[in-house]
């Protein structure tokens, strides 16, 4: 492997455009002023599928330092666990097939990882946290509703979620043997049910009133109903809560314009009415692309990169405890000077400026 050095002269510039201009000096504050309930809750989701890495990291904690500074008494981070992400994918006469983290059981001795950071962060932040896996999600009283609308105007939301395939990615795993067609390839829409299909079971059905707790997503249309789900509890006068979102900048852009606010538009949620989105700056490897765990896992990328900043476990190992607080400490700056959250970060940023690794 060719080694490179990065010339630099070691100074942070944050030079201002976008969002920096407008929320240069005062980002906190303008959040606390759209708010209008006793209790807030921010949302932070994930796939347990290893131990988080610098990206995970940095979302977290942005949302725990946003949480101290939110001006109520009662607010709390809230993980909603991806549990139904892929741990087995298997392709069967040409159609891929996953089985979950949560039905195989793979998502458990990593989740004790993210219980770890999330304590570390609640201590230092003083904001307690909940999660719920997407079964508990998916058994919230709105949610056959909103499946029901979507399943009614899928030929327009369909091209807008899966551009290739044109499909609206519902699935659920055989009862029996727990495989779930991936690409929702073979789904029946009946009126009050939704028919999937296991190449070893056969055909079964899922009511969507009743099992609704049953149903698994892909990331576009989870986050569609995520936020259509949290628009309508915001604007409920009974529920006591309202929430705010926190997720990678990787998901702005085009990206939520076109899946999530055009699409909840076509399906009567305006997206004024949806909860804010606070994106994290980006962890970039050298050349500015997205640092990427599954890169490091599965094909021995950054080899160059110290693998404390791609890894918890590694981290724990090398930094202990105190090295998540390092974190913290750097991501909560950013508040203070919001002009630094408008930007990316290099993971070299944080070898020499957060853990002074130069």
């Amino acid at each position: 492997m060719t080694e490179y050095s990065i010339i630099h002269n070691g100074e942070v510039y944050h030079p201002l455009g976008g969002g920096s201009y407008v929320f240069k000096e005062d980002f906190v504050d303008f959040l606390n002023k759209q708010l209008s309930k006793s209790e807030v809750r921010i949302s932070v989701g994930s796939q347990p599928n290893s131990p988080p890495h610098m990206g995970t990291l940095v979302t977290f904690a942005l949302a725990f330092a946003i949480g101290e500074r939110i001006d109520t008494n009662k607010k709390s981070v809230y993980f909603e666990i991806v549990d139904t992400a892929p741990a087995e994918i298997l392709v069967i006469d040409g159609v891929r097939y996953q089985r979950s983290l949560r039905d195989t059981g793979k998502s458990t001795q990593i989740l004790e990882y993210y219980k770890t950071m999330m304590e570390v962060f609640s201590e230092s932040s003083g904001v307690e946290y909940r999660w719920r896996n997407q079964k508990e999600f998916n058994s919230n009283k709105r949610i056959p509703r909103i499946i029901k609308t979507i399943k009614k105007k899928k030929k327009k939301i369909s091209p807008l979620l899966d551009p290739k395939n044109r499909r609206l990615r519902l699935r659920s795993p055989c009862p029996e043997c727990g495989l779930t067609d991936k690409d929702s390839k073979y789904v029946k829409f009946n009126e009050d049910s939704i028919e999937f299909f296991c190449p070893s079971d056969g055909w079964f059905n899922i009511d969507i009133e009743k099992e609704s707790y049953k149903l698994e997503y892909n990331t576009p249309l989870r986050n569609l109903i995520r936020g259509i789900l949290y628009s309508e509890e915001n604007k409920d006068s009974k529920i006591p809560w309202e929430w705010i979102r926190v997720t990678g900048s990787d998901y702005a852009g085009f990206y939520q314009e076109t899946l999530l606010y055009r699409a909840a538009s076509l399906l009567g949620s305006p997206s004024h009415n949806l909860p804010y989105i606070v994106y994290t700056p980006l962890i970039t490897d050298w050349s500015g692309a997205k640092l990427s765990k599954s890169l490091y896992v599965k094909q021995g990328a950054y080899q160059d990169i110290p693998a404390y900043l791609i890894d918890l476990s590694r981290l724990l190992d090398e930094k202990g405890k105190g090295g998540i607080t390092r974190i913290f400490e750097e991501v909560s700056s950013w508040l203070d000077e919001p002009y630094k959250l408008f930007r990316n970060y290099s993971v070299y940023y944080f070898k020499d400026k957060v853990f002074g690794d130069a």
